[in-house]
């Protein structure tokens, strides 16, 4: 999951430096290099959104196994309590 949180990170990043650049912008004349660094700035907007999808998806995984896993100590803490409470009730 790291790996996916430093892709992040980068996108995040060139998108910053893009947009440094988009907001220099002088309308009054061509600036093709800016215009450059505006698709650019998407281009990132949409790794970082690709990247920020892969990890929720990764971590919604991980979530259930660790919430089954919980479940699972809960229900043999309860079945052991159950057992307990029946042996306690026929002395």
């Amino acid at each position: 999951m790291s790996a996916l949180v430093k892709q992040v990170r980068a996108a995040v990043e060139e998108m910053s430096a893009a947009l440094s650049l988009w907001e220099m912008r002088d309308n009054t004349r061509a600036q093709p290099e800016v215009r450059g660094a505006a698709n650019s700035a998407i281009h990132s907007i949409d790794a970082a959104l690709r990247h920020l999808h892969e990890l929720r998806h990764t971590l919604v995984g991980q979530i259930r196994e660790s919430d089954d896993a919980t479940a699972g100590r809960v229900d043999a803490l309860l079945a052991r309590h159950a057992a307990e409470q029946a042996e306690e009730a026929v002395r």
